[in-house]
Order: structure tokens, then sequence, then C-alpha cells
């Protein structure tokens, strides 16, 4: 009976030893299959690795923003500094026109014109009315305000002499700088007048007769044989001193007696007047 229970507890004892070492390699066991799958994870890290060249990728973005390439537009801007030197160059000859002389006709009639007597190019000879007829002996060079009442495309100019008073009749002479006979004003009343002398360029006893030589008289209201009013003449370039035109052949006093004024008032110079359009 002792022998039996030793015998079972001898087997009681190698079973333990048995499951005890078995218990040691299934540990082992569970061990190293969770090794594998904690490697596992770390197997994982480089998927995580491979993310880095996406975003590599987009930094190769920066390619597309370089095209900066299109900031090259700035020649087409360059392109512009000859177009606008065209303009400038194109310029010059539309501002040089050629100057234009100007027709003098007594009181708007434009059928009558200031004329040098027979175009005789010297000094003294006699400024009068005659018919227009377009010769070189009617075209003047005149402009508003103080200057010259030159004949066009010569040396000469109007001239009312030495001693400028009522009744003196007109005539070219050489033209000189600040010389008081030859100083006109233009009047904004369409008046020829000597500056600061208070004397007009006048119609002699109101005649349009061909070769009357006009004359000055003291400036006066309302005075029609005072008015002279413009027209275009000849361009000064096609302007030559041309013979004499065998139309204008009468003489006149050097002198001659001006009409009586009736009016008793001195008008200043740049006086506006009234004034009829029609001569009488």
């Amino acid at each position: 009976m002792i022998s039996w229970n030793l015998i079972s507890l001898a087997l009681a004892a190698s079973l333990v030893q048995t499951v005890s070492s078995a218990a040691v390699p299934s540990s082992s066991a569970v061990s190293s299959v969770v090794v594998p799958t904690s490697s596992t994870v770390t197997v994982s890290e480089p998927t995580t690795v491979t993310v880095l060249p996406t975003t590599i990728a987009s930094s190769t973005a920066v390619p597309t923003t370089t095209t900066a390439p299109g900031t090259t537009s700035a020649p087409s801007t360059t392109t512009l500094v000859p177009s606008t030197t065209v303009p400038i160059t194109s310029e010059p000859p539309t501002s040089t026109p050629v100057p234009s002389s100007f027709l003098l006709h007594p009181n708007g009639n434009t059928n009558k014109c200031l004329d040098v007597r027979g175009a005789i190019l010297q000094n003294g000879t006699p400024v009068q009315i005659f018919d227009c007829n377009g010769t070189p002996a009617q075209n003047w060079v005149i402009a508003p305000g103080q200057g010259h009442v030159q004949l066009a495309g010569t040396g000469f100019c109007l001239d009312a002499g030495a001693n400028p008073a009522n009744g003196v009749g007109m005539k070219i002479w050489n033209c000189f700088d600040n010389l008081p006979a030859q100083d006109w004003f233009y009047t904004t009343d369409d008046r020829i007048a000597l500056a600061n002398q208070g004397f007009c360029l006048d119609l002699t006893n109101g005649s349009t007769a061909n070769a009357n030589q006009v004359q000055i008289w003291k400036c006066t209201d309302n005075d029609i044989f005072q008015v002279w009013t413009t027209s275009p003449g000849a361009p000064i370039s096609t302007i030559s001193s041309a013979p004499p035109p065998t139309t204008s052949t009468s003489a006149s006093p050097s002198t001659s007696t001006a009409a009586p004024i009736t009016s008793s008032t001195t008008a200043a110079v740049t006086s506006s007047l009234i004034l009829p359009s029609t001569s009488a």
C-alpha cells in the first residue's frame, strides 16, 4: 500500500515536471511570435518614409512657379520706347506751316485793297487804294498788336514819315526797328494806328477810287474810313518781287487833304467801337 502511494507521488511529480517543461517552450513561442509582429511594426516605418518622396515631389512644383520667364515680358515694354519716338519725329512738319500774308480792305470792302502804287519797291512809293488784283503789291504782313505793317516778301514797310500829322500821305520805306513812323498797332476794332501817337490809317476823303493815296488822321470814334479788315493773301513763300502791274498807273499827290471830321471826340487807340460793316 505504501509502495503504491510512493508510485503515485512519483508519477505526480513527473507530471508536474512535464507540464512545467512544456509551459516554457509555449511561453518562448509566444514571445518569439510577438517579436516578429513587433518587427512588422518597424517594417511599417519604410512605408512612412515613402511619404517623404511625395512631399519632395510637391516641392518640384517650384519650377512651375519659376515661370518667372513670364516676367521676361519686360522686353515687350521696352518696345514702347521706339513707338513713342515716332510721333515726335513726325510733329515738326505739321507744326511749321508756311506763313501767310493778308489783304487789307477799307471798311470790309473786299473789292478794294491797300496797294503799293505800280508795285515799285523803292523808298517813298505811295500807298493807295486799288481794285484787288492778286498782285504781290497788295499782300501785307500784319498781326494783332504792335509791330510793322510790312509788304510781304520784301523789306519795305508802311511809313508815316518823320512828322506825323493829319493828312500826311502814306508811303513805303525800308523797314527799321523802333522807328516811330513804322510802329503800328492793329487794334481789336480793326484800326491801324501809330503806336502812342493817336493817328490812324485813314481812307482819304472816304474815296475808294483807284489810286487814292491813303493818309493818317486823328483816331476818331465811329469813323468808318479808319476801319481796315483783312482777308487771306498769298503764302509768303510764293511772293516774289514781280514787275510793276500795268493797271495801277494813275498818280496822286504825295500829300492829300483829309475829309472834315465832324466828331470832336478823339478815341483811344485801343478803344472798342461799334462800326458799320459796309463802306459809305
